[in-house]
């Protein structure tokens, strides 16, 4: 299956896309790179994109960043990079990225150029039906990234190394950071825990991602009067979890049975995640363009 992604300026076979060290030097060796990530469902139809696409500008602006698209125009790419793909196999993920190019002072630190625009395609990631039919187990890895609202690079460091930690020897599924004894989020996922019939979630207060699954999460949560509420959660509280999930722009949502080889509940798959899961899939087919 070949896929046709935009880069800088035209369309052409994904695997063809590329960043040069030379005209992208602040891109790849300084990580002046912001990006979105989401997924395709229903042959070829993205998954809150308009949300996408507010989320990379804001992140943009707050790098100081010169774009040469408005946000309609980027959608309308994005929709035109999707029509020029066959979605009769399998859906696909979509990263949009803005990336740095030359830096004109001495230090290689500042430029004043456009950032460079790509939409990518790529094969969607399926994660294994027994993941939400009997849940993943979770590590404890102490970190907290800097800048956690921009979706760029350099905040993944860590999550490398937890991944490196815990899941790389097969001990853990995935990586929940930890700080200050509190519960933040996890390598590339938002953390959800259930206490007393009511779903918590760490506040999007600047030390965690403002994820866009768990910003339409939480409103469907309110619209099913789900009850709900963002606040910090701490280690401690583990042994309190009836139920936990985490929720991703690719995952969807997944049920959690082990944090830090603690038993979650009962160490089964609970009714409250399968209800979010369930209204979360007609979610997604609605928000789409």
């Amino acid at each position: 299956m070949t896929l046709i992604s935009f880069s800088r300026d035209k369309f052409i076979p994904s695997e063809e896309v590329s960043l040069s060290i030379k005209s992208n030097f602040l891109s790849i060796v300084r990580g002046y790179q912001v990006f979105t990530f989401f997924k395709t469902v229903n042959n070829g139809n993205p998954v809150f994109l308009d949300d996408h696409i507010n989320r990379v500008f804001s992140n943009a602006n707050d790098m100081k960043m010169k774009i040469s698209h408005s946000k309609e125009e980027i959608k309308l790419l994005v929709l035109e990079t999707l029509e020029k793909n066959d979605f009769s196999e399998c859906e696909c993920n979509i990263m949009i990225l803005l990336a740095g190019t030359t830096p004109y002072d001495n230090s290689g630190l500042i430029s004043s150029n456009f950032v460079d625009l790509f939409i990518i395609t790529s094969p969607i990631k399926v994660y294994p039906p027994e993941s939400y039919e009997k849940g993943i187990s979770l590590g404890l890895y102490e970190y907290e990234r800097i800048d956690a609202e921009i979706k760029t690079p350099y905040t993944y460091y860590g999550g490398v190394k937890a991944q490196q930690a815990h899941v790389q020897n097969g001990k853990y599924d995935e990586v929940l950071f930890t700080s200050e004894n509190n519960i933040l989020e996890g390598t590339t996922f938002s953390f959800f825990a259930i206490k007393n019939n009511k779903v918590i979630t760490p506040k999007a207060d600047g030390r965690i991602l403002g994820s866009v699954t768990r910003k339409n999460l939480i409103r469907v949560m309110q619209e099913h009067q789900i009850d709900y509420i963002e606040e910090p959660i701490s280690v401690e509280e583990i042994d309190n979890f009836s139920e936990a999930f985490i929720a991703s722009a690719n995952r969807d949502i997944i049920p959690v049975v082990n944090i830090d080889n603690h038993t979650i509940g009962d160490g089964k798959v609970g009714l409250i995640y399968k209800r979010l899961m369930s209204l979360y899939q007609k979610e997604i087919l609605k928000n789409t363009v």
